[in-house]
């Protein structure tokens, strides 16, 4: 296993983590609403997105107006729209059904990504992909069964939400892992800054629209310090820690694993986004929720060990990496190291 290996995997189990993150934001949003909290959060991601260009733009390669383009709308796609459908998930049927959904990301990658990128017999990829399925199916059966016998229209526009969110992430993750093998050599905080301009812009050239659509709830507030300042706080850690954070480890992981490899890791974040959101059900998990959690584990660790392979060393100390830090995997859709 190479050095360069490792620190792919390392830093797709920050962004993992980070992303797993966004679960959370309904119930930090106090009294604003969803667009609301959108708005703040992907404002100060911009201003952050600005200052890593001027940091990195200097000394890198010169980039395409194409490609500039690409890397703004990719920030739209993955993370403001994206993000605004997780939201839009957890506010209507609770922490939990957003990641059930997601879950089913993993075993949709893992094959889009070895049709696209052949890294690996799929013989190998079998074992892992069907334990990632049991375990999936394991760890939502209750939750979903659950849900239906509650509100049955509240369930669909979670469901939908959710939904969107598969679709967006799908695209985002294959569209960036494309843009990225042409641009091999570009700096992950450059690439991220871009991202973050992008995603930026795109809430600031709502606001009129939103103020004309009245979907906005600040302007229906009593604001003062006592309800703003806990708001604004928690927009701008997760924009420092999920939106800066999160790609800048995820496009760095994208550039040193294969993608096939990100379909299995990318599904800790279910374990990551479930265990969110327990904390914030203050309940423990049921047996066939942890149940699905081994399973997870086992086909996303299995996983990592046969995409080390290819290097032909330090198979085991990747497996061990990846458990120890938490079952960690990420977002990492990317180029297949050299």
């Amino acid at each position: 296993m190479s050095r360069s290996y490792a620190l792919g995997v390392a830093a797709a189990v920050f962004a993992t983590f980070s992303w797993a993150l966004n679960f959370l934001s309904p119930y930090m949003m106090g009294a604003f609403g969803p667009i609301d909290f959108i708005t703040l959060r992907f404002i100060v991601s911009g201003c952050i997105g600005l200052v890593m260009l001027r940091i990195y733009w200097p000394g890198d390669p010169a980039l395409s107006r194409r490609s500039i383009l690409n890397a703004g709308l990719l920030g739209v796609l993955g993370y403001a729209v994206y993000i605004g459908c997780i939201m839009g998930s957890v506010l209507n049927g609770g922490a939990i059904i957003a990641p059930a959904f997601l879950s089913a990301t993993p075993v949709i990658i893992a094959v889009a990504g070895n049709m696209i990128e052949r890294t690996t017999t799929w013989s190998s990829l079998a074992v892992p992909i069907i334990l990632a399925v049991c375990g999936l199916v394991a760890a939502n059966y209750g939750t979903l069964v659950g849900v239906l016998d509650n509100d049955l229209t509240s369930y669909l526009v979670a469901v939908s939400y959710a939904v969107g969110a598969v679709l967006t992430w799908l695209m985002f993750s294959i569209l960036n892992q494309k843009m990225l093998a042409k641009i091999p050599k570009v700096h992950a905080g450059l690439w991220t800054g871009l991202m973050m301009v992008g995603a930026g812009l795109s809430v600031v050239v709502f606001v009129p629209f939103g103020l004309v659509l009245d979907l906005y709830t600040y302007p229906h507030l009593d604001l003062h310090l006592g309800n703003t300042l806990p708001v604004l706080a928690a927009a701008a850690a997760l924009a420092c820690v999920a939106s800066v954070g999160g790609a800048w480890a995820w496009n760095f992981a994208s550039q040193r694993l294969p993608m096939a490899l990100s379909g299995q890791l990318i599904s800790v974040e279910t374990i990551f986004a479930v265990a969110f959101g327990l904390i914030a059900e203050q309940r423990l998990p049921t047996g066939l929720e942890v149940l699905g959690i081994v399973g997870l584990l086992a086909g996303a660790s299995i996983a990592v060990r046969v995409m080390a392979q290819r290097d032909r060393e330090g198979g085991e100390v990747l497996v061990w990496l990846f458990v120890l830090a938490g079952g960690g995997g990420g977002l990492a859709i990317g180029e297949q190291q050299r």
